[in-house]
This record gives structure tokens, sequence and C-alpha cells, in this order.
């Protein structure tokens, strides 16, 4: 699996919304993004979690596999 991951390795964080605008347990400041690993986002991963929180985190997620039959581009938030 981390071949194929390398090939969709990028330098650049692929999402438009990070990092958050108040330094939370679970945020990342600019400079810890510096170090992360970023992946360009074209893989759907099915998640379970109990709820949205009012912020719009997810509460308790957890990951249960790669879906093949969904274009990234498909996805949107459910409410």
């Amino acid at each position: 699996m981390f071949p194929f991951f390398q090939e969709l390795s990028t330098d650049k964080c692929p999402f438009a919304n990070l990092p958050e605008k108040q330094r939370t347990l679970y945020s990342l400041t600019t400079d810890e993004m510096q170090k992360c690993y970023w992946l360009k986002p074209l893989l759907v991963a099915q998640i379970q979690f109990q709820e949205w929180t009012p912020d719009g985190h997810l509460r308790h997620p957890s990951f249960v596999g790669l879906r093949t039959d969904k274009e990234a581009r498909q996805i949107v938030r459910e409410y």
C-alpha cells in the first residue's frame, strides 16, 4: 500500500481551510503542517462516526475502509 501512497504524494496541503483559526487540542499550526505528509485527495475512505460537532468536526471517527465504487469528486457532506 505504501508504494501506492507514494504515487499520490504532494508537497502542498490539498485543503483550503487549514490551519484552523483557533488553536485546539486537535488542530495544527502552520509550522506543524510543514511536517505533514500530504496526499492528493483522490481516494475515498468510509468513516463511521457518532455525530458532527457544532464546529464541524467528527465525534469518535473510525476508519472503516477505502471505497472503490465512488469518485472523490462525488463525495459531499451528508446532513
